[in-house]
């Protein structure tokens, strides 16, 4: 495959060949990858160990690059929706955290407690 961040080709899988698109960006985890999958015009969840070796470019006898681009495009506003991004997890909050020491636990206010 190639190292492009969208990559189009091909899943050679007998009656389930089917056109894909992956986007490198789309992390699925350790060992796994998505494949915007054309006939079924949804992202799937694949092992990448498995996969991998059945895909190949995508030729102009298969579809048209831009038909495709437009599928998944449409496919992945709905997907990248439904799936929760970390992005604030690699950056620094503009506001540190507040640390135990900063938290004054004494109780000047009994008024809530319950002395049965």
């Amino acid at each position: 495959m190639s190292s492009k961040e969208i990559w189009y080709g091909v899943l050679e899988a007998g009656e389930k060949t089917s056109p894909v698109v992956r986007d490198a960006s789309i992390d699925a985890g350790h060992n796994k990858i998505y494949l915007y999958n054309h006939v079924r015009n949804q992202f799937i969840e694949y092992a990448q160990a498995i996969v991998e070796p059945k895909l190949r470019e995508l030729t102009e006898g298969d579809i048209s690059r831009k038909e495709l681009n437009k599928a998944f495009k449409a496919a992945y506003k709905s997907f990248s929706s439904t799936r929760k991004v970390n992005a604030w997890a690699s950056t620094e909050s503009a506001t540190p955290p507040v640390k135990d020491e900063d938290i004054d636990l004494s109780d000047d206010n009994d008024e809530f407690i319950d002395d049965e």
